[in-house]
């Protein structure tokens, strides 16, 4: 049986307010607070499924989905993390999910978003030592979004992707 690393890192978690994703401030007391510890695989799952990355040099980008012929690809029209170039040789973080924001309702869409969640997460697998399941799902409420999920040790990190 492999072996697992323990979890220990930022929290991360969805503000309410803002819908946005970011630091946990744990309160301890007189007005303050510190960044509070996750030890679960939530903000790494979090982190990346939640960010963009890079597309391949033959990746189509959605903005090229529907530009005239000839165009050419802008200079950021690939996203991704400028960090990447500190990670260790062709190691990436984030997802590709971002490609298929202009995707068809059909199985290649739902298969290539599952592809990429699985892509995202591989890292994480691999160096804690888990097992990551990830479900790629057309939701029942609108014909117009494809929910993607990603658990790991009883934690449940979802994210949406809107089609045409």
């Amino acid at each position: 049986m492999p072996t697992t690393t323990q979890f220990c890192t930022m929290q991360m978690g969805i503000n309410p307010l803002t819908g946005g994703c970011d630091l946990v401030i744990a309160p301890s007391g007189n007005g303050r607070g510190r960044i509070a510890i996750d030890r679960t695989p939530a903000s790494s799952l979090l982190i990346a499924i939640g960010t963009d990355r890079r597309a391949d040099p033959d990746d189509v980008t959605p903005d090229m989905l529907t530009a005239p012929a000839g165009t050419t690809a802008g200079v950021f029209s690939r996203r991704g993390w400028v960090g990447d170039i500190l990670l260790p040789s062709g190691q990436r973080l984030g997802s590709r999910v971002w490609l298929y924001e202009r995707g068809k309702r059909d199985e290649t869409t739902r298969a290539g978003v599952a592809e990429a969640l699985s892509e995202a997460v591989a890292a994480i697998e691999n160096y804690h030592g888990i097992e990551i399941d990830v479900t790629a799902q057309w939701s029942t409420r609108r014909r117009d979004q494809l929910n993607g999920t990603v658990s790991a040790l009883g934690v449940t990190v979802s994210t949406q992707v809107q089609i045409l």
